[in-house]
């Protein structure tokens, strides 16, 4: 077990033991392998940018952590609309993403009863194209358990059917927020491809009706949440659940924070 570091490109010396001499990105694999089980891979500021699917090998260790080295100072950003990150294939480790701001990248699993822990993410799709039967977060082997945490993510899909989560068993969403613009997408094309998470304490906002419909999020399966479909003003179902305008600061350009007089703020909080 050990922390290494990762840059764009290699500084230094490049050999992974300070910030100062980090590994260029290229070298992840090497990265992965000094790094080890229960390994922190540090990667320092700047952009690290996908040209196609980006193999993160953590299946081949037991634990593995891929953390920003500062708080949205790595970027990660896909030069075409729905680049992955393929998150391991081990059937036993845990797999956490934390810090980074990320752009036109999904994240994506191929193994089987292992969680993948996503925190701090803060994601804006900025084309509003991709491909159908893609969804933000999802495994391609159906077995996977995502927790997904304290993160934001606005969705920009213009396709006609979309996946929002694609085969999440076992996943769970806390303090988060969901902005999905699809103006061009029909009713219903904003589906989820198996379970749909449970959300706690989250916000989902939509311009259209079919990504709060219950072929894309399960409002009963949310609790102490802001749901709230732009086309209608108003949906149902959930457990202590507000379904009004949460305010978000500048959504159509990935600011989902929120204004002070957001009905959001403090809600579930009361006893």
């Amino acid at each position: 077990m050990a922390t290494v570091y990762i840059a764009p490109t290699a500084q230094g010396l490049g050999d992974g033991t300070s910030a100062a001499n980090a590994y260029g990105y290229s070298s992840l694999d090497t990265a992965e392998a000094d790094a080890g089980n229960g390994g922190t891979i540090l990667f320092t500021d700047g952009t690290y940018t996908f040209s196609g699917i980006q193999a993160w090998n953590a299946g081949d260790f037991a634990d593995m952590t891929y953390k920003s080295l500062n708080r949205n100072g790595a970027y990660l950003f896909g030069d075409t609309i729905c680049r992955q990150i393929l998150v391991g294939s081990s059937t036993t480790s845990t797999v956490k993403l934390e810090g980074f701001k990320a752009a036109n990248v999904h994240y994506y699993s191929n193994f089987s009863a292992t969680t993948a822990t996503y925190n701090l993410i803060t994601h804006a799709d900025t084309f509003e194209d991709g491909p159908a039967n893609f969804g933000i977060f999802g495994s391609s082997n159906h077995g996977q358990n995502h927790v997904i945490s304290n993160s934001s993510i606005a969705f920009f899909p213009d396709n006609s059917t979309q996946r929002l989560f694609f085969y999440m068993q076992g996943a769970s969403i806390d303090h988060c927020s969901f902005f999905i613009k699809c103006p061009n997408v029909s009713a219903n094309g904003i589906t989820t491809t198996g379970n749909r998470p449970t959300a706690t304490n989250s916000i989902f906002m939509s311009s259209n009706s079919s990504a709060i419909a219950t072929t894309a999020l399960d409002i009963t399966k949310c609790t102490n949440c802001c749901v709230y479909d732009m086309s209608t003003d108003d949906t149902s179902g959930g457990t202590d659940n507000i379904f009004v305008d949460p305010q978000f600061v500048d959504p159509d350009n990935g600011d989902l924070r929120l204004r002070p007089t957001s009905p959001c703020i403090g809600a579930g909080t009361a006893s």
